[in-house]
Order: structure tokens, then sequence, then C-alpha cells
């Protein structure tokens, strides 16, 4: 009786958060999906129909699948590693591979732009050192391009993820296997493996969903309608042809396929993941295996640095290339400058605020009423495309018939909840998974009502996965651009929508700049998470 009375007291305190998540989730997105009912049924089986949406689908789920599939791949090895030894930088690479968490997509399209565009910084250092006329990597405007972004930016995510899960778990199967002299290899394919299957399931899953939806990399590194997928031919249909209908129907067939996707990895999911116990890492004493930790540090700082140092080194030099602060000097005397700076940080602190104070009543709501259903529900905006999102609140916008730059702040906003809440959902899952039942029971014991017991007694515990919560929807809501980019037409500048205009117009100093600053910001929010980091547990989960 009491236990039932208990979860009522959490319900209670969930009941805003599923009202608002329904509200700001359901409504835009019936607003996108009735679009395209408006001729009726003509529309949806044109885009059902047609082999055009077809090849859009098969193109979407191929960089998508691939570029999940390499991410993982890569990763798989690194955490082998990572995951058993303990040796000089360890905790500095994984710390620099989480960073990843909190850098917006618009940067790694402008590292990627600088650093291995045709007159980037790589072309240029190869073709002084091996005295070249032309530039002898060319892969940016390609599928190599896109692949490659993606990589960049969710291998990282693969490999904290697996590393994560992988140095969490118990070894005592592993040390049975080595006893019964099964080798090394068999022990990992059929004992390590089948541990971790769902954890790099999951990987594999958001870092799918990621790709599917991603937007500003397909748009500006594919740079061809032959590398058009589902979520660039929304955004197209609905702002440069003003098919909205089609727009609809086609968001509809992207939500079809990615909600299968996210059920099917949710379905599943291990219930011994609570039993886990922290694993013992070996300090490295051959010379072998210090020589393979520092190969694979440099080879991890290779990967991730260069990009990320080109923006601020191109933010120093012109066109020309001569060295110059005139982009530096404009973005602290620009007003517009100014205003995106302002903008992003305050529409991205508000979102986190909000983001965070929901998903730690639904995070514990879900886990005390052992349910299912709730963290599928509030995970479903992740499959939904941003853009799909943006587009419903500017369809909400038009109908309300309202047109003040005060509705559009509270619709971005809006948004930006809708997309970074399913993720502060995730982070909060795990602590809420750790409190003890044994100390609410102690509180009950002690005469302690339900509601002090939660606020007194338990929701302290939680006071490292709130922040965590905060800096990753800080992260997702500062880079946002999709959304935005939708849903005010960019009439509310933000940084990432300055930078995305900048890149369109070929001036890179300032976007790297304005990059520099963008990146200076998350990576202070990223200090912050760490730096406050009571747990070892991943960004998502």
């Amino acid at each position: 009786m009491k236990k039932s009375r208990a979860i009522g007291i959490y319900r209670a305190l969930s009941l805003p958060a599923l009202l608002i998540l329904t509200f700001l989730f359901a409504l835009p997105l019936y607003s996108t999906f009735s679009l395209a009912f408006s001729n009726g049924l003509e529309d949806i089986k044109e885009v059902f129909l047609s082999p055009y949406s077809y090849r859009l689908v098969r193109f979407t789920l191929i960089e998508s699948l691939l570029s999940a599939l390499i991410s993982v791949l890569l990763a798989i090895p690194f955490a082998v590693f990572f995951s058993n030894y303990d040796f000089f930088f360890r905790k500095t690479s994984l710390a620099l591979s989480a960073l990843s968490f909190t850098i917006p997509s618009i940067l790694v399209v402008l590292g990627f732009v600088i650093f291995y565009g045709n007159s980037g910084v790589l072309n240029n250092l190869l073709k002084d050192v091996l005295n070249l006329n032309e530039s002898p990597i060319r892969i940016l405007y390609s599928f190599k391009a896109i692949i490659l972004a993606h990589v960049y930016l969710n291998f990282p995510v693969a490999f904290n993820l697996i590393t994560n899960g992988w140095t969490s778990l118990a070894k005592e199967e592993e040390k049975a296997s080595y006893s019964l002299k099964k080798g090394r290899i068999k022990t990992f394919f059929f004992i390590t493996l089948a541990k971790l299957k769902f954890v790099i399931i999951n990987a594999f899953v958001i870092i799918f969903l990621f790709c599917f939806s991603s937007f500003s990399i397909v748009m500006v590194l594919g740079g061809s309608p032959e590398y058009s997928t589902l979520e660039s031919e929304i955004y197209r249909r609905a702002h440069i042809m003003r098919d909205y209908s089609g727009a609809s129907a086609l968001a509809i067939f992207s939500f079809i396929i990615t909600t299968i996707a996210l059920l099917l990895s949710s379905f599943g999911r291990r219930k011994e993941i609570l039993e886990r116990k922290v694993g013992e890492l070996k300090k490295i004493k051959s010379k072998k295996l210090k020589f393979l930790a520092s190969i694979l540090v440099i080879v991890l700082l290779l990967f991730i640095l260069p990009p990320l140092l080109s923006i601020l080194y191109r933010s120093f030099f012109d066109r020309s290339g001569n060295f110059s602060l005139s982009s530096w000097s404009t973005i602290f005397t620009s007003p517009s400058f100014i205003r995106s700076i302002i903008n992003s940080l305050i529409i991205a602190t508000a979102a986190s605020v909000l983001s965070t104070f929901l998903a730690e009543s639904l995070a514990i709501y879900s886990v005390k009423a052992k349910s299912k259903i709730v963290p599928i529900f509030a995970s479903l905006p992740l499959a939904t495309g941003s853009v799909t999102l943006g587009l419903g609140f500017n369809f909400l916008s038009s109908r309300i018939g309202v047109d003040s730059i005060g509705v559009d702040y509270l619709l971005i906003l809006a948004t930006h909840l809708v997309i970074s809440l399913p993720f502060a959902i995730r982070t909060m899952l795990p602590g809420a998974k750790e409190i003890p039942e044994k100390i609410a029971y102690s509180s009950y014991i002690l005469k302690k009502g339900y509601l002090e017991t939660y606020i007194k007694t338990e929701r302290p515990l939680l006071k490292s996965y709130r922040r965590k919560a905060f800096i990753f929807s800080f992260a997702l809501s500062l880079g946002e651009v999709n959304a935005t980019l939708s849903l005010a037409g960019g009439k509310i500048e933000t940084l990432p929508i300055q930078i995305y205009r900048l890149i369109g117009s070929y001036n890179y100093q300032s976007a790297s700049a304005l990059g520099s600053v963008l990146l200076c910001i998350a990576f202070i929010a990223f200090l912050l998470g760490e730096g406050f980091k009571g747990r070892r547990e991943n960004g998502i989960s």
C-alpha cells in the first residue's frame, strides 16, 4: 500500500513534465503531419510510391548505417585497450573524446572545410612538404566527406559509450574462461562481446539516429542534390519549393523509419545492467603495451584535434593568407554578432534548465514505477528530425497568427527543449536507477513523508546527474541549427546560424572567429561537466 502511494507521489511530480512533453512534441508533430493530408491522400501516395522518395530513403539509410557501423567498429579496438589498462594520458584521452558530446555539428562542418578543403590546412601543408602544385586530397562535397564528418563526430561517442560500459562490467566470467584454458580471442567473442552487445547496439542506434537526421553536414559537405537525405529534402521542399504538404508527407515517412529504429534499440535492454561492478584496470608494465598505448593516444589526438585547432588558426588569416585580426574586432563591435552570442546563451541556458528539471521527474518516476513506456515516449523526439519539429512549430505560429519576435523566441525555446529533453532523460536515468530503495524505506520508518523523502533524501543523490544533464542539454541547444533555421527562417540570429551563413558566403575567417567563440563556450561547458563529474557514467545511456 505504501509503495503504491509513494509511486502516486512520483507520478504526480512527473505529470507536469509528461503534459509539457506531450504538448510541445505532439502538437507540432500533428501540425506537420496534418498538412500531408491537405490534398486528401494524393501527397501521401505520391511520396510513398515515388521512386525518388525511395532513392532518398536508400541514400539516407546507407549513409546513416555506414557512418554508425564505421564509428562502432573503429571504437571497439580503442575500447578494448582503454577498458582494460591504466596508463598515462588515459583519462585525458577519454575526457577529450567526451568533448564530442558538446561539439556542435556546425563546427565539424567548419573544421572539415578549413582542414580538409582543397585549399585547406592539410592540403597546403602537403603541397609544401611534397612540393606539389595541386591539392593531393580532395574529399569535400562528396559522399566520403559526409561519412568522414559523421564518423569524426560520432566515433568518440561510440568510444565513450563502449569504454564506460566495458569498464563497469564484472570480470568473473572472463577469469573463469581463462582458468578453463580458453584463449583471449574466444573469451572476447563469446563472453565479453555477448555481455556488451546491448551497449554496442545502443551506441549504434544512437549514432544512426544522429546521422539519419543530420542536416548541416549533409547540406554543406555533400554540396549536391545527389547526396540529399530525407532531412535535407524536407527542408528544401518546405523552405525553397514551398511544397508544405510534400514536406509533411516525407516527414511522416522519416518518422516511421526512425521510430522503428528507436523501438528496436529500446527492446530487450538488459535487466542485469544494474548489477554492474567496476572492474580493475591493469597497470601497463611491458614496453610493447606502453608503445601501443602511445600509438593509440597519438592516433586519437591526430583524429580529434586538427579540425578544431584549424578553426582557431584560420580566424587569424584573411582570404589572401595574411595575418589579420579584423574578424575578431568585428565580433566584438558588430551588433549582429553580439546579439547572436547573447541569443545563443539565453536560449541554451533556458532550454537546459527546463530540460533538466523535467527530465529528473520523468526519470525517477519511470524507475520507481518500473515503466518502460515513459522512457520510450520521452525518447520519441529522437525519431523526429529537428527540421520537422521546427516546421511544426512554424505551422503552429502561422495558425496562431501572431507575428511577434517574442513568440518566435518562445517557439525556438520550445523546440530546443523538445530536442534536448530525450538526452537529458537518458542522462538522468542511470542516477535514478542507482538510488538504493533502502534509503527511501529508512526515511519512511523515520516518519518522513513521501515528498519530503524525495526532496531531502533522494534528490540530492542526483546532483551530479543533474549537472551532466544540464551541460549536455546546453551543448545541444547551443549548437542547434536545423530547427532554428526552419522555424524563424533565420530571423532570430544565433551563433550556429551566423556561422552557417558565413560558410555559405565563403567568409571563412569570420566564420572561424565566431566558431572559436562557440567552441570556447562549448569547451567551458564541457569542463564544468567534467569538473563536477561525480560518477563514471556516459552522457547517453
